[in-house]
């Protein structure tokens, strides 16, 4: 499913297109699910453009599925290996697709315990997630303010967080959000559009929170940045608008969830430790890719993802 130009949904269309070849240090794989994301859509309006712009352009930033075929010089994935891949800002193509062919730094193995539903939505949520709560420096008992908790970055940072020992206050989207945000862990929830936010908060940190990773935007987000303490940190990754400000003596990092091989193995040990959920919302066939990004525009918990053959 590929675009010939910018624009809405409507210019996701089937292409036939060949796939494509494998050079050193890359490798094959045959899809079996793609992650749709909010960058995906971004992408495909024209608002993120990384690379020499041609079309038709393959969209899709994250996928799962079968290795077929590797490159020169690669060492670490063999042919029939199940993985999971990020292919954001890839110059041979995304994820919408029977095909993919990427750089081998961007591939893990598919942890125990998960499925290929779950692990084609992990490949740009997990590296986002652990990216910023490493900017953290999230740690034992660190007070953890999680904005977008019921969200495809946020539920996972979520699980990240409690197992690297953070009490997390988990600001969800709805009831559904908050419901789901407790049964993954977090030591509070609460609904984002709810007007007692600020009053909880200081309740749960009477010292104010050591951090905040903030994956949504807006007046009420801005308003609890005033609840870190000095000497406390936000994180943030691109997308979220408005950017959050810091307040006077509190730290500011932007932290985005480019894969390497390091990040992905930390990744996978912690979501290895127990039982782990990526949370899918809908799933739809390749050819449905439009009607899944519009699906977006919806309200939805975790993921949304294409099934493109096998799973």
């Amino acid at each position: 499913m590929a675009v010939d130009e910018f624009g809405g949904p409507d210019k996701l269309t089937i292409h036939t297109l060949p796939v494509p070849a494998v050079d050193a240090g890359e490798v094959l794989i045959r899809i079996e699910v793609a992650g749709v994301g909010i960058w995906d859509a971004m992408e495909r309006e024209g608002k993120l453009v990384y690379n020499e712009v041609h079309f038709p352009r393959v969209l899709g930033a994250e996928c799962a599925g079968t290795i077929i075929a590797i490159g020169y010089g690669v060492g670490r994935f063999a042919v029939g290996d199940r993985v999971y891949a990020q292919a954001f800002m890839n110059p041979k193509g995304g994820c919408y697709a029977q095909y993919v062919v990427v750089p081998e730094k961007v591939v893990a193995p598919v942890p125990d315990g998960l499925d290929m539903l779950m692990a084609g939505a992990l490949a740009v949520t997990g590296p986002t997630a652990l990216r910023g709560l490493e900017a953290l420096g999230t740690g034992d008992e660190v007070k953890l303010m999680l904005w977008g908790a019921s969200g495809g970055v946020g539920h996972v940072a979520l699980q990240l967080a409690k197992r690297m020992g953070a009490r997390v206050f988990a600001i969800a989207s709805g009831a559904d959000g908050v419901e789901l945000a407790k049964q993954l862990g977090a030591d509070e929830a609460v609904d984002g559009h709810s007007d007692d936010i600020a009053q909880r908060a200081r309740k749960f940190a009477p010292d104010g929170f050591d951090s905040a990773l903030v994956l949504a935007g807006g007046d009420k987000v801005q308003d609890t940045m005033e609840l870190l303490r000095k000497g406390g940190i936000i994180a943030f990754p691109n997308g979220v608008m408005p950017e959050p400000k810091a307040p006077d003596g509190v730290e500011l990092k932007l932290a985005n969830g480019f894969a390497d091989p390091m990040l992905l193995d930390q990744l996978n040990r912690l979501v290895g430790i127990g039982e782990f959920q990526v949370h899918i919302a809908q799933t739809f066939p390749l050819e449905e890719a439009a009607q899944a990004q519009s699906a977006m525009e919806e309200h939805y918990l975790g993921k949304i993802v294409l099934r493109v053959s096998g799973a």
